[in-house]
């Protein structure tokens, strides 16, 4: 078998097809980019709202954010890149002559991706391991930006006579699951995201 042959064979793996296709996506995003908006008309990425309630002895974080990805993003994706979604948690105490102290922090971190034998997308919970999948992009992009009763401190640690503050942001990154020059070029879509620090004032 000639060298010519040996690639033909090699570009006709599936493997090679999808990394092939991974590759003309990024060309095509880079090409468009400064065209197409980085997030659907009129989306937002941010954190919408946020609260700390007492449960079960456990103050859990609930909060809305708005996830919009940008239509590049979003293909890229179906074509099997792995996105992990993290949110990251601070609980400081309020102190009028001393620098505020830190009592809690968190960061909760959850994986994205599309198993293409299932032609499901899979959510991954990668702090508990937890897996949900979904039958559309739209349906785990919506159970994401609802978070529900998740825990950060214990109530017995947030004095009633001090002043808190909690903060929330959230960010997306791409990790796992591709080769370090693909990874690199996927940047060039502008994938990682930050929001700002949404922050507000626990009751007393």
């Amino acid at each position: 078998m000639n060298g010519l042959a040996a690639i033909h064979l090699r570009i006709r793996s599936p493997g090679w097809r999808r990394l092939a296709g991974l590759l003309l996506l990024l060309c095509a995003a880079a090409i468009a980019r400064a065209e197409e908006p980085a997030l659907e008309d009129g989306a937002r990425f941010d954190v919408r709202s946020a609260f700390l309630e007492p449960a079960d002895r456990v103050y859990q974080l609930n909060a809305t954010l708005d996830l919009a990805l940008s239509r590049n993003a979003q293909q890229a994706i179906r074509d099997g890149v792995p996105v992990v979604l993290q949110i990251d948690v601070d609980v400081q105490r309020k102190r009028r002559y001393f620098v505020d102290e830190k009592v809690a922090s968190l960061v909760q971190r959850w994986q994205l991706r599309y198993h293409a034998l299932s032609e499901r997308f899979v959510v991954n919970n990668l702090n508990s391991g937890q897996q949900v999948s979904y039958g559309s992009l739209t349906a785990a992009l919506n159970a994401l930006s609802e978070v529900r009763g998740l825990p950060v401190i214990d109530e017995a640690l947030v004095e009633k006579s001090s002043h808190y503050e909690a903060s929330v942001r959230v960010q997306t990154t791409i990790e796992g699951g591709l080769p370090g020059a693909l990874k690199a070029m996927m940047f060039w879509m502008d994938w990682k995201r930050t929001t700002d620090w949404y922050t507000w004032t626990l009751p007393p």
